[in-house]
């Protein structure tokens, strides 16, 4: 809790790294998160799942389903939560990519197939600072060709 005191919002990434494994480890966070973000009136969260979620689900490749139902149960965890949120689901985040500040940002459907860790990273930082995307599912993305 004391990690959210006095802040004027709230960034989530949550993952597991390379575990694949049926988990509630990012849905349990997100609940102690958006638990402690209600204790100290905090309104405002930016949280980061995957662009699975704009995926046919039939489509998502059985290895990832698991991990991907868990950040559904994170996606209405937020949802429910009465917080000003923007849902951001970014394709694959490329580690070799700049930083651009020049990306396109798509709601309720895939833009593109890959989006820089660092573009990434600012539209998180542009999140904090606008209203626009606020209640909605985002996906964010580049081609950096």
């Amino acid at each position: 809790m004391q990690a959210v005191e006095g802040q004027d919002a709230v960034i989530i990434i949550l993952g597991t790294r390379n575990d694949l494994s049926p988990t509630t480890v990012m849905s349990e966070g997100t609940k102690n998160i958006v638990e402690a973000m209600t204790a100290f009136g905090i309104k405002k969260v930016i949280a980061c799942t995957s662009a699975f979620l704009l995926w046919d689900r039939s489509k998502v490749p059985p290895r990832l389903v698991p991990v991907t139902e868990d950040h559904d149960r994170m996606y209405e965890v937020i949802k429910k939560s009465g917080l000003d949120y923007v849902m951001v689901m970014p394709p694959h985040i490329a580690d070799d990519q700049p930083l651009t500040g020049d990306y396109k940002v798509t709601v309720n459907s895939l833009g593109g197939r890959v989006i820089s860790k660092h573009d990434l990273g600012h539209f998180f930082l542009a999140c904090l600072n606008t209203s626009e995307y606020d209640r909605k599912a985002v996906s964010v993305s580049r081609n950096y060709t």
